[in-house]
Parts: C-alpha cells; sequence; structure tokens
C-alpha cells in the first residue's frame, strides 16, 4: 500500500499546497500521513480501486483533515526539515527554481480551466463547489450552516467531481506527465 502511496509523493504535495501550507508544512503533512496510512489502515483496499490505483479523495479528505487540525488546533505533528539545501551549488538551484515557476504556473492555468468550468454551472454548484474548495469548511459543515441534507450536498459534491475528472482527465495527465505547454 505505502508502495503506491509513494508513487504520487509529488501529487500529495500538491494538494497541501493548494490548501495553503507552505511547502515545508506540505512535506511533512506528506510524510505524517504515510505514518497514519501505515498505522490505521490496515485492509488496503480501503485505500485501494481494485485496478491498483490509489483512492486519491480518501488521501485528499485525509490531509485536509490533517491541515485543518493543524492550523485550528496547533501542531500535533511532528516537524522535522526533509530536505537540507546547503552544499547546492548555485546554478542547480537557479535551475530547480525555474522548472518550480514552470510547473507551478501550469498548475495556476489548471485551477483556472477548472474555475472557469465552475463558474458556468448552476448557481447551487458553483457555490457548493467553491464553499468546499476555497473553505477548511468540511461536508458536513456546509450541511449544518446551510439546512441542506449531508447525502444532498455529498452526491453533488461526486457528480461535481465526476465532470471535473472527465473534463480535465487530459490536462491532469499532461500536468503529471511534465508536458505543461499542453495545458
Amino acid at each position: 500500500m505505502l508502495v503506491f502511496l509513494a508513487d504520487k509523493h509529488n501529487d500529495w504535495i500538491r494538494m497541501c499546497l493548494s490548501f495553503g501550507a507552505d511547502l515545508d508544512t506540505a512535506k511533512d503533512l506528506v510524510q505524517s500521513m504515510y505514518i497514519r496510512m501505515h498505522n490505521y489502515v490496515k485492509d488496503g483496499e480501503r485505500i485501494m480501486y481494485k485496478d491498483d490505483e490509489v483512492n486519491t479523495f480518501f488521501i485528499y479528505v485525509t490531509l485536509r483533515n490533517m491541515y485543518r487540525t493543524l492550523m485550528t488546533k496547533g501542531s500535533k505533528y511532528i516537524e522535522f526539515e526533509i530536505l537540507e539545501h546547503e552544499g547546492i551549488d548555485e546554478e542547480y538551484e537557479m535551475y530547480f527554481e525555474e522548472a518550480d515557476l514552470d510547473e507551478q504556473a501550469a498548475f495556476q492555468r489548471l485551477v483556472d480551466k477548472v474555475y472557469g468550468e465552475i463558474d458556468s454551472w448552476h448557481r447551487y454548484d458553483k457555490l457548493l463547489s467553491y464553499k468546499y474548495l476555497k473553505t477548511d469548511y468540511s461536508l458536513r459543515e456546509i450541511a449544518k450552516g446551510s439546512g441542506i441534507s449531508l447525502t444532498s450536498i455529498f452526491n453533488s459534491m461526486r457528480n461535481n467531481k465526476k465532470i471535473l475528472r472527465k473534463l480535465f482527465k487530459e490536462d491532469w495527465e499532461d500536468f503529471k506527465n511534465g508536458d505543461y505547454d499542453r495545458i
């Protein structure tokens, strides 16, 4: 199970960055998530699809909850420096920063496309999606605050995510493969 999780390590870090975490916190959260999965998920099928693909939504929710806990209740996670930057020559460091800028720009283009699509949706789906994606509210908190049933909100979000996956699957694959110009 951990082998499959580690294959998407950079995706998990990007998820944490999208929550608003800085790079070091994102790396710490991902490492803590690995430990949490190892300690608490005894049945690997719980986070895996039948074709040995990781259930990214399950990991997304886990990381998001860990980040929210970190921000609201203080750190109960061990913070440590994963990478030491000393000893890297300036030329390599400059190349690394430029590559990150290209990746960040491509990621931002992808996010803008997703938000552009959400803007074209019916008001209910648009407001629900933005409330979930742009705030720290869980589906349960949104249901409680809005008076709409959790089941209705869950089903709407599930359908919205299916639409987004279908529309942006190729762009996401291009991003993962480093084809930033195709996004």
